[in-house]
């Protein structure tokens, strides 16, 4: 029979938790607007919203960008940065039914967008290497 492990919370982890509650503020939230991205000409925003996309399975990720999607088309926003990550520490290689690229967040998303969206993108490019580069894309909507 194996021995039931402690699970009562030790003095450092009690004193860890209360340092991190103390510090929420400082905490980025990862899918908030952002206001002051700048290009490096600082005339024009990098992008409107961002969504963050790590941890997310395929169909969680696809409803995330559908959602996404449709509200900056009705809040009339023009750039939107989707995290896709790079697949670096997927575990595609687990489903034999799986393609090793296409069940990939950075390559399924834009596939998507440009399947269900057509009508209201520009174009999706590649994030500068800054904000992510090729785990990274910004989709450009047309202005309507």
């Amino acid at each position: 029979m194996k021995k039931k492990q402690n699970t009562k919370p030790t003095k450092q982890d009690i004193k860890d938790w209360q340092s991190f509650i103390k510090n929420l503020p400082n905490i980025e939230n990862k899918d908030s607007l952002i206001d002051n991205e700048k290009s490096l000409n600082f005339k024009k925003k990098i992008f409107d919203l961002k969504k963050d996309l790590h941890g997310l399975n395929m169909q969680d990720a696809l409803n995330l960008v559908s959602c996404t999607l449709d509200d900056a088309i009705d809040k009339k926003l023009r750039k939107v940065l989707f995290i896709t990550g790079k697949g670096l520490h997927s575990n595609k290689n687990q489903d034999p039914y799986s393609s090793s690229d296409l069940s990939l967040l950075r390559y399924a998303v834009p596939q998507y967008i440009n399947k269900n969206y057509s009508e209201y993108i520009i174009k999706i490019e590649e994030s500068p290497k800054n904000l992510g580069g090729s785990g990274s894309i910004i989709v450009f909507l047309k202005k309507l």
